[in-house]
């Protein structure tokens, strides 16, 4: 079997998309993703291990998990089973960010409910002076975003198990930057998610209510983490934005849009 061979069948039975095909492939026989199109003649053998990999694409299980990887600001991120998949969407938190903040002073973030560990990862991978303290309620997330945080920024990062709406659960001290993807799906809005979804840590995804319980406790809470004039970052819900935005009312904040033109990231300064 050719690898365009392979690649078509993967398309047809597994992953329509052509560039999750590629990268499929990419994966499945160690070629580098942009060499794939100068190797499509090549003669490929699947072994045992690719066609595992292809029956957990059949069953629907994203293809982040089967091969371990996602990239989420040009960076590789590992995932697996324990953590959110990073989206596209939340890439608007790095960029803010980054933008707002410059490399040369020396900084400190808290990423809550930091999953994959994927926004601290990328922050600090750009910000070598910066460091950041971790927390998530899942100790098996905090494994996950350990790989990350030590393949982009070892040394520079302290792991924290805990409840974000609990205070006493948080590292001491104050932050200057605070970032957070909240689970904000209401629970008919994960009862009615698509399949693959439902591969992810539903705690994750969903507060199991609203949606909303994350951003009422942790705005609350914001002043005593944060340094004046410092910053908090939530990714937000569809439609979500209005009442978050009225929970906020009286400080200073502004709404930033996604690539959709969906409002999707909340920056709050504690002034």
């Amino acid at each position: 079997m050719k690898l365009a061979e392979f690649i078509g069948y993967v398309r047809e039975n597994c992953l329509a998309n052509r560039h999750d095909a590629l990268e499929f492939a990419s994966k499945a026989f160690s070629i580098e993703y942009s060499q794939v199109p100068l190797h499509l003649s090549d003669e490929v053998v699947p072994t045992e291990g690719v066609q595992k990999m292809l029956d957990r694409l059949g069953t629907g299980e994203p293809l982040a998990y089967v091969i371990n990887n996602k990239s989420f600001y040009g960076l590789d991120m590992y995932v697996d089973g324990r953590v959110l998949i990073p989206r596209p969407e939340t890439e608007l938190i790095v960029s803010e960010v980054l933008s707002m903040f410059s490399a040369e002073t020396e900084l400190r973030i808290l990423d809550i409910c930091t999953g994959s560990g994927c926004i601290a990862a990328a922050l600090l991978e750009q910000r070598p002076l910066w460091t950041a303290d971790v927390l998530d309620i899942s100790a098996e997330a905090l494994a996950v975003a350990e790989i990350n945080l030590n393949r982009y920024a070892h040394g520079r990062f302290r792991l924290k198990q805990g409840n974000a709406l609990d205070t006493a659960d948080y590292p001491d001290g104050r932050y200057d930057i605070i970032t957070c993807n909240p689970p904000y799906l209401t629970e008919k809005e994960w009862e009615d998610s698509p399949k693959s979804l439902k591969f992810e840590p539903k705690n994750a995804l969903s507060d199991g209510g609203s949606g909303l319980s994350f951003y009422k406790k942790l705005l609350d809470m914001i002043p005593d983490l944060c340094h004046k004039n410092g910053v908090a970052l939530f990714e937000l819900g569809l439609g979500q934005h209005e009442v978050v935005s009225g929970w906020a009312e009286g400080q200073k904040y502004k709404i930033i849009k996604d690539y959709q033109e969906i409002e999707r990231v909340l920056v709050w300064t504690n002034s």
